[in-house]
């Protein structure tokens, strides 16, 4: 879950916090910016201490904008950055939100979430770069989309919204008895309310929020004064707001079950899908995972996932529930019971005693250190045996953990999250019917998964995920051509492989790139070349442009010559 912070410079932000807001301290003149470079070191600190993993970058903005610090989790060259950064002339939010825009999704793709936090002191800016015009033309966009029932074509330069799953926020440095402040928050949520956007703003020290009024227009005026006691509090309210930890509790076995308490990282959002009829349904991970059985990773293959996540043991990672939690069912009770009871030692003064409701955390003289982890059982289970654990992460939604290693020294517990259903991966079928080798019919084969005799498709694809595949392929076709009239058949195979492949894919930009290079190839040749080689390029070459030739079922026949001898 990648973090931007964009900081405004402004020169707004070089005012000194007026006297009355700093809390009644003359000794110390504070300016916006300093406030604001304190508030970007709360969110690194508590990043630090709380998500190590969360990659973070830096972007300042005026008019203009600069990504100072790409996405890093080396807070510390973050750190050194804020004490080189210059300020610049007025504010322009609509060109660095295009910015983050096209950024992320360069980096990430349109699929990831994205933190993305403004700290500004609502500056509003001026001219057709203003944020008064930046939402006239998102209502007119948002107007035109509504009336044609079509998405409208968006300039490069206009913000209409991200393309991907975001949260915006904004970090308001100021005073709300402030008249300009105020107005300019005002804007700020008008921005987010007309975009959609899944997003918040946050004013130092607002004790009357509520829904009704997010600002709060009552209360002591000494309890909004803007200090760095304020500041502070209003930045770990809201790391503790976005970035807030996802723990659960993971369970396998049979009755006596092993169970740990764990962090899945990043938290995984709802899963909103839609039926046939429009109706939206928002399924949410439980907050108890339930291992069903156990996979070869050589029988799931790839399929498609909604995302993935690390799992960490918490530090509380085995902490006992009390047997009299109302929450526990009776099964639940007499298991947790029994877990007391064999996990106490023997002959110990503090753990002796077989009764169920004493609830000692240490499980043995060792404490923690001689818990059970079942993070690391599993882990080095499905390592060893190269396998993958089926997981119940809900009704009727399942999920996979297997040990991935990003490096040859480090590997990690991974959680990959299907799609809501018992038959998303074909090959697998109805996940409900697995069972055990033990269980199959007589007579019944043991092969698993089940595989087609004849398949329904080609094996013989094109695969262009990489530049050299595409390169490949041409070069393939190019010395074909070379060998005319000898290679005509194999010529215009390839040729009519991959002009299929590039139809399928709305690749019609590699037809004309095609017929550029038979072009060129013709004007190259040598004298030693036969001149069928140079009447079937441009020939192709021609036919490549046709417009009748952009049908799939349509195949580019040689031209007969006398050379080749065709029909």
């Amino acid at each position: 879950m990648p973090t931007i912070i964009a900081l405004d410079v402004s020169l707004s932000m070089t005012r000194t916090v007026p006297p009355g807001s700093n809390s009644g301290n003359t000794e110390e003149s504070l300016t916006f910016h300093q406030l604001a470079i304190q508030g970007i070191n709360t969110i690194l600190d508590y990043l630090g201490k709380h998500s190590k993993l969360e990659f973070v970058s830096l972007i300042i903005y005026s008019s203009l904008y600069e990504v100072v610090v790409d996405f890093t989790r080396d807070y510390e060259s973050i750190r050194q950055a804020l004490h080189k950064i210059e300020h610049y002339d007025k504010t322009s939010l609509e060109n660095v939100l295009v910015a983050v825009n096209n950024m992320f999704k360069t980096h990430w793709g349109n699929h990831n979430y994205c933190q993305i936090m403004f700290i500004t002191d609502c500056g509003i800016g001026m001219g057709p770069s203003s944020l008064k015009n930046t939402i006239i033309n998102l209502q007119s966009y948002k107007a035109q989309s509504n009336s044609s029932g079509v998405k409208v074509p968006v300039s490069e330069n206009h913000w209409v919204g991200f393309s991907y799953p975001s949260k915006l926020t904004f970090m308001c440095l100021g005073n709300i008895n402030d008249t300009a402040f105020k107005f300019g928050t005002k804007l700020y949520q008008q921005l987010l309310d007309i975009s959609g956007q899944n997003g918040q703003i946050y004013i130092p020290k607002p004790k009357t929020l509520s829904i009704e009024d997010p600002i709060g227009d009552d209360g002591d005026e000494n309890s909004r004064q803007l200090s760095r006691k304020s500041i502070q509090e209003m930045f770990e309210r809201t790391c503790e707001q976005n970035y807030k930890q996802f723990e659960a509790t993971l369970r396998c076995g049979g009755y006596f079950r092993l169970e740990g308490a764990i962090t899945i990282w990043p938290a995984p959002l709802p899963y909103t899908s839609k039926d046939i009829f429009g109706a939206e349904t928002t399924t949410i991970i439980s907050r108890r995972l339930e291992i069903c059985g156990y996979l070869s990773l050589s029988d799931i293959g790839s399929p498609m996932s909604v995302s993935r996540h690390l799992i960490l043991p918490r530090g509380d990672g085995d902490k006992r529930i009390s047997s009299k939690d109302s929450n526990l069912t009776t099964e639940e009770k007499l298991e947790n019971d029994i877990k007391t009871f064999y996990a106490k030692p023997d002959g110990s003064g503090s753990g002796g005693g077989g009764g169920g409701g004493d609830n000692n955390d240490d499980c043995g003289p060792g404490g923690d250190a001689t818990r059970e982890s079942v993070c690391v059982l599993l882990h080095g289970a499905l390592k060893v045996e190269n396998m993958a654990a089926l997981v119940l992460l809900n009704d009727n939604w399942y999920g996979f953990i297997y040990s991935y290693a990003d490096s040859k020294k480090k590997s990690n517990l991974m959680l990959n999250v299907l799609p809501p259903g018992n038959d998303v991966i074909p090959w697998l079928g109805d996940f409900r019917f697995l069972g055990n080798l033990d269980d199959a019919f007589p007579g019944e084969s043991p092969s698993f998964p089940i595989k087609a005799e004849k398949r329904s498709y080609s094996q013989n694809i094109v695969v262009w995920i990489r530049q050299a595949g595409l390169q490949s392929d041409i070069q393939k076709v190019l010395r074909h051509a070379k060998k005319l009239p000898e290679k005509t058949q194999h010529f215009y195979k390839e040729l009519n492989r991959i002009r299929r492949a590039a139809l399928s894919l709305g690749f019609i930009e590699l037809l004309e790139g095609l017929a550029h290079i038979f072009e060129r190839e013709v004007a190259t040749l040598g004298g030693s070349a036969s001149p069928d080689c140079s009447i079937q390029l441009k020939h192709a070459a021609n036919e490549l442009r046709k417009p009748s030739n952009r049908d799939l079922k349509a195949v580019i026949q040689a031209m007969p010559t006398k050379y080749n001898q065709i029909g």
